[in-house]
């Protein structure tokens, strides 16, 4: 068992819990529907998870929410369970509005990071982007037939408060195994939800054991 000093206020929070790693087989599980909270701003309705590598972690010493140096952890891969989705706002910087959209960090906004598309966060008090936290993903997007593609901005999450012992935290992000983007689609009236969806590519390894599986299951059927 292994013991990462992380610390968040999420449901993914891993503050020094034991650990056991990811087994075989474990993939993120990232499909949700969206409430409108504003023109370009939503909520998060469905629990999730995120599969991350934890051999590594990146740490962004200035602020700008890119990495400046590694450390190296040696954790193997993590399945990271997100319970409470209703204080995670998606939101956007609007073409033509004027926005300029930067990461926050434990209730700041990152001025000398880049400005970005979109951003996801955590919001202390649910459905309240005035009360964003710490931005966990954020990235560039990309229209396409009835929504967009969201670009994972070197494919990094960011925890919520960051990593360290001894309440010496840092802004550090981890490796994503099995996605770097999201599909964005647009909804519109009862029934037809606005929905947010990781682009997971599972490792073959996990192909194979997924395969294996579904060839178990027609087995039983026969």
């Amino acid at each position: 068992m292994n013991r990462l000093p992380v610390a968040c206020l999420s449901g993914a929070c891993i503050a020094t819990a034991s650990l056991s790693g990811a087994t075989m087989g474990d993939v993120s599980d990232f499909n949700t529907t969206l409430t409108a909270l504003s023109g370009s701003e939503f909520q998060l309705n469905e629990t999730f998870s995120i599969l991350y590598d934890l051999d590594t972690a990146y740490i962004d010493s200035d602020l700008d929410n890119s990495p400046d140096f590694e450390q190296e952890l040696g954790l193997g891969e993590y399945l990271g369970e997100y319970l409470d989705p209703e204080h995670y706002v998606l939101d956007f910087a609007l073409p033509g509005s004027g926005t300029n959209l930067k990461p926050m960090y434990m209730g700041n906004e990152l001025t000398g990071a880049a400005s970005v598309d979109w951003r996801l966060s955590y919001a202390s008090t649910p459905g309240d982007s005035s009360t964003i936290y710490s931005t966990i993903l954020s990235g560039s997007a990309t229209s396409i037939g009835g929504g967009l593609i969201l670009d994972i901005t070197d494919g990094l999450e960011w925890p919520v408060s960051g990593l360290g012992p001894d309440g010496n935290f840092a802004h550090a992000g981890f490796k994503i195994v099995d996605f770097d983007s999201f599909t964005f689609t647009y909804g519109g009236g009862p029934g037809n939800p606005f929905t947010l969806e990781a682009n997971v590519i599972p490792a073959p390894g996990v192909l194979a054991l997924l395969g294996l599986g579904g060839l178990a299951a027609r087995r039983r059927r026969n």
